[in-house]
């Protein structure tokens, strides 16, 4: 089995060394670079393309959540774990909309870190504590668009236009995610509004475009609009 792979971006040597020798402990782990400042890390992830980066939020010539925001640009799919020694909601919430997978605090112990890169690596986010009550607020108050059928978006732009069979497919959260898409809405938005990973909402999509039989994007937002009985 390949071992997985991680990019450590910290400006401070002693902790982006040390968590590059406890990850490597790790059979399933191999550290491919560290980096000590932003511009650094995003040449080192074009070059080594890493599955997830651990990125340090103060750093030298770019700061980790702008180079958050141009990996997750650049490179959808690469996972984005900030690294941080306090649990400050501002960079929270700043880290989710530049989308990052979640947020890892400094000196967490060492199996601890292993499971939230490993959560991280499957797809599944990681908040700290402090804020997951915010999250779920944030996630109750998104309950609406699940709610809402996507027969009411489209009729309220056209109260003639009616679904055919192939919406009824959709699960809610492929209801949800198509909304925001009609919405014109980017890949790493829809993620960062629904709390999910770039990568999942990519998959969500290839689903949806099975379901409703097109091949792209644009196909699946002219579905929606011109969708009739």
């Amino acid at each position: 089995m390949s071992k997985r792979t991680i990019l450590i971006a910290d400006d401070q040597p002693l902790i982006r060394d040390g968590l590059a020798a406890i990850l490597n402990m790790e059979d399933d782990f191999a550290v491919v670079a560290t980096t000590g400042d932003g511009l650094s890390t995003i040449a080192q992830v074009r070059a080594h393309r890493p599955e997830l980066v651990l990125m340090d939020i103060h750093m030298p010539k770019l700061d980790g959540l702008e180079a958050t925001k141009q990996i997750q640009a650049e490179f959808p799919d690469t996972k984005v774990l900030i690294l941080t020694t306090f649990e400050d909601e501002e960079y929270i919430w700043e880290a989710i909309r530049h989308g990052a997978s979640g947020f890892l605090v400094k000196g967490v112990e060492t199996q601890k870190l292993f499971a939230i890169v490993k959560d991280c690596l499957e797809g599944r986010i990681n908040y700290p504590s402090r804020i997951q009550s915010r999250l779920v607020q944030a996630l109750h108050s998104s309950e609406q668009y699940k709610q809402q059928s996507l027969q009411e978006i489209i009729d309220s732009n056209n109260p003639e236009s009616q679904y055919d069979d192939r919406l009824n497919v959709l699960s809610a959260q492929e209801r949800n995610i198509m909304t925001k898409l009609k919405q014109g809405k980017s890949n790493q938005v829809i993620a960062a509004e629904l709390f999910l990973t770039t990568g999942t909402v990519k998959n969500y999509l290839s689903s949806i475009y099975k379901k409703l039989n097109v091949a792209s994007r644009t196909e699946a937002i002219a579905y929606l609009h011109d969708v009739r009985s």
